[in-house]
């Protein structure tokens, strides 16, 4: 008997030994597995972080593009503006100096009249 459990118990320890082996062949092969799936998620983030970041960098530089043209826009605009405020002003001058004008020409025309109905009253 004790030959036949001598027999079996190295038997049955190379068996639990082989086992053993084997779970933890199938751990580092699994092991393996997911540091290649880490590397290929890490990988894939760092291909969608470039991805992103050069789309933001295209976003930055359109709205800088749009910016600098608005900003373009409104200083033609100002000036057009300007110019435009200018030419009504020189306009309202001009107009004032007619009305004083017409004025000064209707105080003659009206004393002209008083003098006319003074010498008509006379005779």
């Amino acid at each position: 008997m004790d030959v036949t459990m001598g027999s079996i118990a190295p038997t049955g320890l190379k068996g639990k030994l082989a086992a053993l082996e084997d779970f933890i062949s199938m751990q580092n092969e699994e092991l393996a597995a997911q540091r290649q799936e880490i590397e290929s998620l890490r990988g894939d983030k760092a291909g969608i972080e470039e991805h992103y970041q050069g789309q933001l960098q295209e976003l930055k530089k359109t709205m800088v593009g749009d910016v600098q043209r608005l900003q373009d826009e409104v200083k033609r605009h100002f000036a057009q503006q300007k110019a435009e405020n200018a030419r009504l002003q020189q306009q309202i001058t001009t107009l004032k100096g007619e009305k004083t004008s017409l004025q000064q020409q209707i105080l003659g025309l009206q004393r002209r009249i008083q003098e006319i109905e003074e010498q008509v009253g006379a005779d």
